[in-house]
């Protein structure tokens, strides 16, 4: 088959009669879900669940086309036919074929992030201005050798009787460390932040690979940087929410809290960085500790990897399917959503900002159950050097 290259979009169209259609107005809430299907390793469980889903909308991850270690099938042409929807694929990396890469990792294909949906789209793809891992070069010291850069797929979604909604969906660079995300996230929020007087109406989704924490703090291949230091007593996606998230326009042109955060020198982060990472009314429904999206090493490394932010939405329910992780290594992160007025940016605000206190009393309490244990231990191992002193 012809290959589309890096950069590129490719679409799909295979919606009949009895797909929803455009001109019906839907009577109930949007239904919208964010996964990352592990390459489609477990294809046919991955579109049985989301035919029981239903959903009008899907942000899905890791979309193989032509790749061996996943049969050799165009998986975004295989989704849209058997679900019958409409849809399209940012194609990523062009994954080589080559003798470095085990059978579970061989290439031959391309690979990228897709959007699905029963309604009409306009695709656009964002080239991320930053790239934190060179994969052209490096790749084979991972043994994936691949061509290619992090681009996140964007669709104009024209929902039925309703005011349109932009969606993302993205796959943040795992090779790296927070500075490193956080510039990919701030080109997301550049973006979004300039459509958002348009198209106010928001899904950015995406699995945005928030681990750097726990066991992963310690691997310079998952968690390179300082700040894997820097932000010890404290998950990535809590010190997202504490540095970014809960900074919003009117607290100033400038995050003054993610610059109080930075380190010095070329190890803080840029004022391009400082003055993009605000947050333009995004809010995500899951809890940033326990909703956890992803588990390995037998449940030493575990993290919110994946989000789920709506903008100008109300969430009427949202949950996680996928819970033991038999068709992916993700969970599949679900929600029903209805258009909103713009008040509801505030709400968000305040339940974000009170994330925030909650986290910070959290972050105590670990910091002096530790020093108390410490001092317990300390005081335990005087007593006992006293109390042989005093027998001699």
């Amino acid at each position: 088959m012809d290959l589309a290259l890096p950069g590129q979009l490719v679409t799909y169209d295979c919606r009949d009669s009895s797909t929803i259609s455009d001109a019906v107005e839907i009577p109930r809430p949007l239904r919208v879900v964010q996964w990352n299907i592990e390459r489609g390793y477990r294809l046919d469980a991955v579109i049985a669940t989301l035919r029981d889903l239903d959903a009008d909308i899907l942000c899905l991850q890791e979309i193989d086309i032509g790749n061996m270690r996943s049969g050799g099938g165009d998986h975004g042409l295989i989704i849209a036919e058997q679900l019958k929807l409409n849809g399209g694929v940012a194609i990523e990396f062009q994954e080589l074929e080559s003798p470095c890469r085990n059978d579970k990792q061989q290439g031959g294909g391309i690979h990228g992030n897709a959007i699905f949906s029963k309604f009409d789209m306009e695709f656009r793809v964002i080239d991320h201005d930053h790239q934190p891992y060179n994969w052209p070069r490096d790749g084979a010291l991972l043994g994936e050798p691949r061509l290619g850069r992090r681009c996140t797929l964007v669709a104009e979604i024209s929902v039925p009787k309703r005011p349109p909604v932009l969606a993302y969906s993205a796959h943040f660079e795992c090779f790296t460390g927070i500075i490193g995300r956080t510039g990919q996230l701030c080109d997301l929020l550049r973006d979004s932040s300039e459509n958002a007087d348009r198209l106010p109406h928001q899904l950015i989704f995406g699995d945005f690979n928030t681990f750097a924490h726990s066991l992963a703090r310690f691997s310079p291949r998952y968690a390179n940087g300082w700040y894997r230091f820097r932000t010890l007593g404290m998950t990535e996606p809590e010190w997202w929410i504490k540095n970014i998230l809960s900074w919003y326009p009117e607290d100033g042109t400038r995050n003054q809290r993610l610059d109080a955060e930075g380190l010095p020198g070329d190890l803080h982060f840029s004022d391009e960085i400082l003055r993009t990472a605000i947050n333009p009314g995004w809010w995500d429904p899951f809890d940033a500790v326990k909703d956890v999206t992803i588990s390995s090493h037998g449940g030493w490394m575990t993290a919110k990897a994946d989000w789920a932010f709506v903008r100008q939405l109300k969430v009427v329910k949202h949950w996680m399917t996928n819970r033991d992780f038999t068709s992916s290594d993700h969970r599949c992160l679900v929600l029903d959503v209805e258009h909103a007025h713009p008040d509801i940016l505030d709400d968000h605000k305040r339940r974000t900002r009170r994330a925030v206190l909650e986290l910070e009393q959290r972050r105590m309490s670990k910091l002096w159950t530790s020093c108390s244990l410490v001092a317990a231990l300390v005081l335990s191992y005087a007593a006992v050097k006293l109390a042989r002193a005093n027998m001699n």
